[in-house]
């Protein structure tokens, strides 16, 4: 065979089996720990990342404002608000809860493939820590979108527990490398957040014999009801609250909202809200500015505005432009494309049930919901008068939480609240822990 002929091995496979190998060894020495001291230093390294003066969280908005679309002042409130948010006694007790008892003994997979989407770091960094509790060695497949994230990690992990770091691997590989991603694709459980189309393609590889714990294309929207418009400061408040949620990541996360419902509003009520709403979004640009837009995006953008225009310019509709947004308050609650990067659709509907039907169709892809001046617990009058009255109004409440949950809605907030949940809460309606573990049920009966 001549030099030209010779055949050389795919780096990419090369560079997933040898951290595959190194996983394998690191990974006795991991699950020689028991369950709660392998707990109780991964809630170490969550402390090192959440602590108000961490130096990690420092390095991390520094690295991803220099590698990512987001600015500075951005990056740093995004990171500080949602990390903060992170209490890791609440890790502990979610741990506990979920994989503690009941006559389980937990079962650890031998690896965890977790393949990163997007360009918020928030799913990297939890879905690297989460199986280190389980037991499980984690190799990494970072995103082009964020190339900070994991060596960050990897630094923080080797400065408080040189066991967790060793059981951590950070890889990148082009998504043409087919042999690279099928290497990385056998492991036991794979975890994977993106796209639906990239969700689908991964799915159609993984064995039935496999684990596979997928996040995939979520969206959040606000609701608000009258009694927004009939209080000044509510209103305001409100405002403010949604214009930071638009702001964080550049509303390009599941949790950010791209529609606010205005519930039972009258037109001039509307434009009222509108009007506030896109005010707050411009003052918050002073200190949170828009990053660069991608051509395409800012195509999409620049179509939707002119379409806006058009509608109002026949009495169908508002279109609010702002140097680092907009904002279209919509006649009817059609739905509409939402090309994101600070843009904000209001669309009115009469009533509850209007809500519910409109919100059918996005059933299953709904994450997020933040409720204002709608519910009757934010009403002091809801606990005067009558106590039929008042509990009709609960009764009212509880259907609409209920119908929001069989579309798919994992947790109600209020604005402002949107962008940063608890660890703990049911990402895409699941446990945080035990989709990725693995358990023996052990009864032993003496006979």
């Amino acid at each position: 065979m001549s030099r030209l002929e010779i055949e050389w091995p795919d780096e990419g496979v090369e560079r997933v089996r040898a951290a595959r190998g190194r996983l394998a060894q690191s990974g006795v020495a991991l699950r020689a720990l028991s369950f709660e001291e392998r707990l109780a230093a991964v809630a170490r390294v969550l402390a090192d990342w959440t602590a108000a003066d961490s130096p990690w969280r420092r390095q991390l908005i520094e690295s991803l404002a220099g590698v990512t679309p987001f600015e500075l002042g951005t990056v740093a409130e995004g990171l500080d608000s949602a990390l903060r948010a992170w209490e890791p006694e609440t890790l502990i007790q979610c741990a506990r809860r979920e994989l503690v008892g009941g006559g389980r003994i937990l079962a650890p997979f031998e690896w965890t493939t977790v393949l990163a989407g997007g360009s918020i770091p928030m799913p990297t960094i939890l879905s690297s820590l989460l199986p280190l509790v389980l037991g499980s060695p984690v190799l990494l497949r970072e995103t082009s979108k964020d190339p900070a994230t994991a060596s960050l990690l990897a630094r923080s992990l080797a400065a408080r527990d040189e066991r967790l770091a060793r059981c951590f691997e950070f890889l990148t590989f082009s998504v043409d490398d087919r042999p690279a991603f099928e290497a990385a694709l056998e492991a036991p459980c794979v975890v994977a957040t993106g796209s639906d189309e990239t969700i689908e393609s991964i799915a159609g590889r993984i064995r039935p014999s496999q684990r596979f714990v997928a996040y995939g294309h979520r969206f959040s929207v606000s609701l608000l009801g009258p009694r927004v418009a009939a209080d000044p400061d509510l209103c305001r408040e409100v405002a403010a609250g949604l214009a930071l949620d638009v702001a964080r990541w550049d509303q390009a996360g599941c949790l950010s909202p791209v529609v606010v419902y205005l519930v039972g509003l009258d037109s001039r009520d509307a434009q009222h809200i509108a009007l506030t709403i896109s005010e707050a979004m411009e003052a918050i640009a002073s200190v949170m500015p828009r990053g660069p837009i991608d051509p395409i995006l800012a195509t999409q953008i620049a179509t939707e505005r002119a379409e806006a225009r058009m509608r109002e310019a026949s009495g169908r509709g508002r279109l609010f432009e702002g140097s680092n947004h907009t904002l279209v308050l919509e006649a009817d609650a059609q739905p509409r494309p939402a090309p994101l990067q600070r843009f904000l659709r209001l669309m009115p509907v009469d009533s509850r049930d209007d809500l519910v039907r409109t919100l059918a169709p996005f059933a299953g892809h709904l994450s997020n919901v933040a409720i204002a001046g709608l519910l009757s617990e934010e009403l002091p009058e809801a606990c005067s008068g009558a106590p039929s009255e008042a509990e009709h109004r609960r009764a009212d409440d509880l259907m609409l939480l209920e119908a929001l949950s069989r579309l798919g809605v994992s947790r109600v907030t209020r604005p402002g609240r949107m962008q940063t949940p608890p660890i703990d809460w049911p990402h895409d309606g699941m446990p945080l822990f035990t989709p990725m573990a693995r358990f023996t049920q052990a009864n032993l009966i003496r006979l």
